[in-house]
């Protein structure tokens, strides 16, 4: 969508979004001089402002959340890889994976219990 629709959509000001945009909030893209924004754009704004006016979110924790959300997205997109590849090996493979998972999963949640003092 152009700017204007995402405007509206998001039912911020102009300089508003010129602001987060150099924040690198949203991401629009550049098709020619004209801006483009996506549905998760929208979705983005409206967290934003949930964050700033309801939640009393500054700048800078703004950034940081979305920081962490995008990581969260980017480990659920490689995971989603991981498995899509763990899932095309023979079931023996996938077998002997699982038991490796596990058994480092386990090795982590007794490190942390170690540290915790439980």
């Amino acid at each position: 969508m152009e700017t204007r629709e995402f405007l509206l959509h998001a039912r911020l000001e102009h300089q508003v979004l010129e602001a987060w945009i150099e924040a690198g909030w949203p991401l629009p893209r550049r098709d020619t001089e004209e801006q483009r924004f996506a549905e998760i754009d929208v979705a983005r704004a409206q967290l934003i402002r949930e964050l700033q006016e309801a939640c009393g979110v500054n700048e800078e924790g703004v950034g940081v959340i979305l920081d962490l959300l995008d990581q969260v997205h980017n480990l659920r997109r490689m995971l989603r890889g991981v498995l899509s590849a763990v899932n095309a090996q023979p079931e023996e493979t996938r077998r002997m994976i699982v038991a490796a998972i596990t058994a480092a999963a386990r090795q982590t949640a007794d490190a942390e219990s170690q540290r915790s003092g439980r």
